[in-house]
């Protein structure tokens, strides 16, 4: 079985992200940050036990800004840099495309473009609330409607970020209804964050298409991801959950520290407590990675 995180963002600081910027997201969990290369990522995968991840950059040139940093806003890791990265480690990583489609919609899907059938990316990440637009803007159809023809999955982040110029108006999870609505063929990778746990996983639910990335619970025991689990197996919707940990290796489970996936693999033993049906081996093995081989075309 292949084991997939489909949830890792490349930075090196500062020379593509400014250090105010990564403090200020940081700040919440200690402040503590560093650069993430491709190197770095293939050792995360190694130490959490799985094959191959999945992994990003960002533009948000255009939107970020700080009072007291007006000339430091430049948080770019190109796509290009993603695929050098790639290369060095073809095995492991597969690139994610990042653009500003809202900066210019024609340059986004030429960029789309080039980074799939050219550099064989394999999905496209769109961060609404840092960019300022909302997902179901309409200024998108081209870009969501040139995905379906591609056959290729975007990866939309919801929930709360600690990034203060980002709007959270544009991270409910709602907005997204509207677009598996208007786009039913459009695969759809929702990235379920706080406060609207419940309200991703009922969308996913709904959209037949829609899968959940469970970042959310990198940094949690499994207690709630349990729960957040049996949700989706009540609803139908369990073989549409992918493992994803958001560059988190180290997690507090009761009073140890464990990887990621060995929260995923203690979830049956809250089910024990709890006199629940435990999730079946091939249930886990779905969530750790066979479905996202499947929609991210790993292996084929």
């Amino acid at each position: 079985m292949v084991t997939v995180d489909c949830h890792l963002h490349l930075t090196e600081t500062p020379s593509q992200v400014p250090d105010w910027w990564m403090t200020e997201i940081y700040r919440p969990y200690g402040g503590v940050f560093g650069s993430t290369d491709g190197a770095w990522m293939v050792d995360l995968l190694d130490r959490s036990g799985v094959d191959v991840g999945l992994v990003q950059g960002a533009d948000l040139r255009r939107t970020t800004w700080h009072p007291d940093f007006p000339e430091e806003h430049e948080v770019f890791v190109p796509n290009d840099y993603t695929a050098e990265q790639v290369a060095m480690f073809p095995d492991r990583l597969k690139g994610v495309v990042c653009v500003d489609p809202i900066r210019d919609v024609a340059a986004a899907l030429e960029e789309i473009d080039r980074c799939v059938l050219e550099l064989d990316f394999r999905a496209v990440k769109l961060v609404a609330s840092y960019q300022h637009y909302s997902p179901n803007d309409r200024r998108l159809d081209p870009i969501y409607e040139r995905l379906i023809e591609l056959d290729v999955p975007v990866h939309i982040f919801t929930g709360w970020t600690p990034t203060i110029t980002a709007k959270l108006v544009h991270a409910d999870p709602v907005l997204i209804d509207e677009v598996g609505r208007r786009f039913r063929d459009l695969k759809l990778i929702v990235a379920l964050g706080v406060p609207w746990i419940d309200q991703c996983i009922l969308m996913v639910a709904k959209h037949p298409n829609f899968y959940a990335d469970m970042y959310h619970y990198s940094e949690m025991g499994p207690e709630p991801l349990y729960g957040a689990l049996e949700m989706f197996r009540s609803l139908s919707a369990l073989d549409r959950v992918l493992y994803g940990s958001n560059n988190s290796d180290k997690v507090r489970t009761g009073r140890e520290e464990s990887t990621v996936p060995d929260v995923y693999r203690s979830v049956n033993e809250v089910a024990a407590r709890r006199g629940a049906p435990p999730f079946s081996d091939e249930e886990m093995e779905a969530i750790l990675g066979g479905s996202a081989a499947s929609i991210y075309k790993i292996g084929v």
